[in-house]
């Protein structure tokens, strides 16, 4: 764990010193972006999704908005009326039924109190719920409002039962491009607010790469620092959810860009040797894929429970280099313990994906059974290094101190966690222009160490459901309803 930690230090100071750098500003040629963003129980956050991306897509020519909402949110709203079915008022709660809005809970309270029954008929909760607007009914209220001089904005209605990479994929199937080679798919988060210096230091990293190479980048992903808005109540949930999320930002510094820039380096070397050039993971937020790619790796996955780690697997078996682009941007953190962990716990099944990948690809004749070994290994580490961190954590906390522990394993222990905290947090610090009081160390450091000490719950969460229930899939999709708005600040105070 020491020497994991202290190697884990140093690729956060490497990477802190390759990104978020000022740019040379040079002239380049605006790029197409057609972004496409899949909704599902978003009704709250449709007016400022638009308000947003509207004005920033101006400046690029030739770009557009697509918002894809799904019918699979009126079939989740009819089985969420089931499941209210008996509910007491004392079940009306965000933690019972984190798919719900506050105003539809509130609704659904009502309703059983002028009812005079002790708890809800299913019925009524249905007919509560269909009072509601769905997230396609207000895409379209919405969609009226905007002037003629907006940039192209499209709603598609997906009818299927897949998610969030088959609302992609039928949205993407509905584009018209010009160049296929010079237009990209970009997929964000319905709580993504790129900034424009974002995309504009964007333009200038596929510019440097298309006179590198002769191409723009055929895949670029924008990878993300994590920040909460300290919406919980109570102070230690706020201090748990900010370690978390500081925690989370480190990862991304330590093993995520540091992993897509070694295997990009690699993928584009002459390689005629067996083996993979690595393996690449990619994520679902701001993911640009190049048309041409998207439409020749048959767009994101969608037989997997997520998409895009499987969607990295499935570049890295075409050989397709995956470009970090050396400028972060911040995105919002769980607000609650009970987000957190469902959230990691959702996170981590995208691991759990990897087997199915290797069969179903090796089946359609991509990759060798070299190829996917090397993968499931690779995939087998990174999943058993998630299961591990707060256990390996909470070991190294208790010998460093306890009072038996030998003065060499004390020594080990406390700098696994000095390399895993202390330092990563004053170094994020001086990253951003600050220096840290000793009392500022300590709490930030407390914070993360308790993010540490909770990573793993979510993945041994999934394993004890998968092997409880036997099953990976869910009638609802495994997410809760955002209840905050996301930070629209472009400074760097991160969590």
């Amino acid at each position: 764990m020491a020497a994991r930690n202290a190697n884990g230090l140093r690729q956060v100071r490497r990477t802190l010193a390759w990104a978020d750098q000022p740019g040379d500003r040079r002239a380049a040629e605006p790029m197409v972006l057609h972004v496409v963003i899949p909704v599902l129980r978003e009704q709250q956050q449709i007016t400022a999704v638009l308000a947003w991306f509207v004005p920033l897509l101006r400046g690029l020519p030739g770009s557009t908005l697509t918002l894809v909402s799904t019918a699979r949110e009126e079939r989740e709203r009819q089985h969420l009326a089931a499941r209210l079915a008996e509910a007491t008022t004392a079940d009306l709660t965000v933690e019972r039924f984190p798919q719900l809005t506050g105003e539809e809970l509130t609704a659904l309270g009502e309703a059983l109190a002028g009812s005079g029954e002790g708890s809800l008929a299913g019925a009524v909760a249905a007919e509560v719920l269909s009072g509601f607007p769905t997230t396609a009914d207000v895409i379209t209220a919405e969609l009226a409002c905007l002037p003629e001089s907006a940039p192209v904005v499209r709603h598609v209605h997906y009818q299927g039962d897949g998610r969030k990479a088959a609302q992609v994929n039928a949205a993407v199937e509905q584009l018209a491009t010009a160049d296929a080679g010079q237009e990209y798919i970009a997929v964000y988060d319905v709580d993504s607010r790129p900034s424009r210096e974002l995309l504009e230091r964007t333009t200038e990293f596929l510019d440097r790469r298309r006179a590198q190479d002769g191409e723009l980048p055929r895949v670029v992903q924008q990878s993300a620092r994590f920040a909460t808005q300290d919406a919980a109540g109570s102070w230690w949930e706020r201090s748990l959810c900010r370690g978390a999320a500081r925690a989370q930002t480190l990862w991304t510094l330590r093993r995520e860009i540091p992993n897509l820039r070694r295997y990009a380096d690699v993928a584009r070397r002459p390689h005629t040797g067996p083996g993979l050039p690595g393996l690449a993971q990619t994520v679902g937020h701001g993911l640009l894929v190049r048309m041409d790619v998207f439409r020749k790796v048959g767009g994101l996955p969608t037989f997997t429970v997520l998409d895009d780690v499987a969607f990295g697997y499935r570049l890295t078996l075409g050989g397709i280099p995956v470009d970090s682009l050396p400028f972060t941007t911040t995105v919002p953190a769980a607000e609650y313990l009970s987000e957190l962990l469902a959230q990691s716990e959702r996170w981590f099944q995208s691991y759990l994906d990897y087997p199915k990948c290797a069969v179903r690809w090796h089946a359609e004749g991509h990759g060798s059974r070299r190829d996917h070994a090397a993968a499931l290994t690779i995939g087998a580490y990174r999943g058993m290094a998630w299961l591990l961190v707060s256990p390996a954590t909470a070991t190294c906390l208790a010998l460093a101190l306890g009072p038996r522990t030998r003065l060499p394993v004390r020594a080990a222990a406390a700098t696994a966690l000095w390399a895993a905290t202390v330092a990563p947090v004053r170094a994020l610090a001086a990253a951003e222009g600050r220096r840290l009081t000793g009392r500022e160390t300590v709490v930030r450091s407390a914070e993360t160490l308790a993010g540490l000490l909770l990573k793993s719950v979510g993945p041994l969460t999934a394993l004890g459901r998968w092997a409880v229930t036997g099953t990976r899939q869910t009638a609802l999709a495994p997410k809760s309803n955002r209840r905050t708005a996301p930070s629209t600040t472009t400074d760097r105070e991160f969590a």
